[in-house]
């Protein structure tokens, strides 16, 4: 069960992907649209200074799935409740805090956009904030339900959960937008959906799970222990809005809303691209769990799973990236048309130095199974200033290059060369022989694919037929080498049995 469960939420989690990439690709061009590029940029604007207050929520939900797991894997259960009732305290004191904060920084806003933003479009931004500082506050409770959720490893309920609701808001998109077409009308869709998504997560805790959470007692030693994962989970968190919201804020105090609607298109990409690995190491935390209680002290196992889960990893996001590498200038073109050219250029800078880092992220899991975020916390906060330095130095001179260069430099120098070194030095993970295990194969196919499709597209002017061409001859023939000599025996192996029992299930 707990294997369907990792297997069906991937799967889930790659549909929700797929779906937000719709929801980017195809709605983006219609809300531009409708409300305006300015207005599209004040939203983008105010939406990534509400979003870097989401990190109050303390990394609640994140800690609970950790030590869910844990009470399961131990044979605990009896502790959960009461565990989960401490949590609903501190998001309560959490929730009020986040209130004070944001009543605090709505004053300051004018100061904030006097010289990026007009006058009419400050007075905008401070509506729109107050809206999204109450969906701030819901996030929070709606974070520790999820962590519930997700430590008992249901991840089919949370992540069909999250399609429905990511259905539901571009149903509402669509239709609201004929009718209110202001950046206003996708703030009230947002804030109404998370208390929905509440809602039903509360629902199901009570009843599906039947955690009857009570409090019985505050466990100081528990809180303690949990308390210093949270808080390292809390600065990494940090770092992270840092890392992706203080790009918006610089260009939008500095260049003003049209350079924000830019950016913000390059960051989108960027974030699919994120959240195509995401989709396997968001499921992995109880599975990673259980693999190091029963692993030896080379961690041989858990060192197999980082690299069977990499491969798959990589061999999306490789595509993904030589694909847009290739046919990116003619895809923005159509997508966005005059205008956005340079977020081909954004998209690249982001996304280069990423791959490595993405494809083994399952060390992630890894760290926070065995409560050893701290090395990682220090880095991310270190590399996170170094990149607030590039940024808000080089916009005034270079505009939004010198911002995804900043992101690129510090994702290359602190994800990727730091703690590579640190997972060799503190589990003797071989990285360079996870690399070259995960690279094996797929590589090549790659390399001959890009070649191909690039090939193809040569001759073409029309940027439509160099997409519709481009596509097809790579994925016919990225699908044909892997099948050939990209996959391995073992990925061979489970790719027919998925074929066999998708036949026996249709016959």
């Amino acid at each position: 069960m707990a294997k369907s469960e990792v297997k069906n939420g991937a799967i889930l989690s790659y549909i929700l992907i797929l779906l937000n990439a719709c929801y980017g690709l195809f709605l983006t061009p219609f809300i531009l649209g409708r409300i305006g590029e300015a207005d599209y940029g004040v939203y983008k604007t105010v939406a990534a200074l509400s979003s870097s207050l989401m990190v109050l929520d303390l990394g609640l939900g994140g800690t609970l799935m950790r030590y869910i797991a844990r009470f399961k894997a131990d044979g605990e259960e009896e502790k959960i409740a009461n565990y989960v009732a401490m949590s609903l305290i501190q998001a309560a004191i959490l929730a009020a805090a986040v209130l004070f904060i944001v009543v605090g920084v709505y004053f300051f806003i004018d100061i904030l956009y006097a010289d990026g933003l007009t006058v009419a479009e400050i007075a905008k931004a401070k509506k729109l904030y107050i809206v999204l500082g109450i969906g701030i506050v819901a996030h929070i409770f709606e974070n520790v339900m999820n962590g519930v959720i997700s430590g008992y490893n249901k991840f089919t309920f949370a992540n069909g959960l999250k399609l429905l609701r990511l259905m539901i808001r571009i149903i509402l998109t669509i239709g609201l937008l004929f009718v209110f077409n202001n950046s206003m009308t996708l703030v009230v869709i947002d804030v109404v959906l998370i208390f929905g998504l509440l809602i039903t997560e509360w629902f199901y805790v009570c009843f599906a799970l039947k955690l009857k959470v009570r409090f019985k007692v505050w466990e100081n030693k528990l809180f303690k222990e949990s308390f210093k994962y949270t808080l390292l989970l809390f600065i990494t968190a940090i770092a992270a809005q840092i890392n992706g919201n203080l790009d918006n804020v610089v260009i939008g105090a500095i260049k003003g809303s049209e350079a924000v609607a830019v950016y913000s298109m390059g960051l989108l990409i960027f974030s699919m691209f994120e959240q195509l690995s995401t989709a396997i190491s968001s499921v992995m935390l109880p599975t990673v769990t259980n693999t190091l209680k029963n692993d030896d002290e080379k961690y041989t196992q858990t060192q197999e799973l980082i690299v069977q889960a990499g491969r798959v990893q990589f061999a999306l996001l490789g595509a993904v990236f030589i694909g847009f590498l290739i046919l990116g200038k003619s895809f923005v073109s159509i997508w966005l048309g005059e205008g956005y050219e340079d977020v081909y250029i954004i998209g690249l800078i982001l996304m280069a130095p990423s791959l490595l880092e993405l494809c083994v992220n399952v060390c992630l899991s890894v760290l926070r199974a065995n409560n050893n975020l701290g090395f990682r916390t220090y880095n991310l906060l270190a590399t996170t200033v170094l990149n607030a330095i590039i940024t808000i130095v080089g916009t005034y001179f270079w505009s939004y290059y010198a911002a995804a260069i900043g992101t690129g430099v510090s994702f290359l120098l602190g994800s990727v060369i730091i703690m590579n070194v640190y997972y060799n030095k503190k589990y003797g993970f071989r990285m360079g022989l996870v690399y070259a295990q995960i690279f094996k194969g797929i590589f090549p196919c790659l390399l001959i694919s890009g070649i191909s499709g690039w090939l193809a597209i040569y001759f073409f002017a029309s940027n439509l037929v160099k997409l519709l061409v481009g596509v097809t001859v790579f994925l016919l023939v990225y699908g044909l080498t892997l099948c050939l000599f990209g996959l391995n025996k073992k990925e061979k192996s489970c790719l027919k049995n998925y074929k066999d029992n998708r036949r026996e299930t249709n016959d």
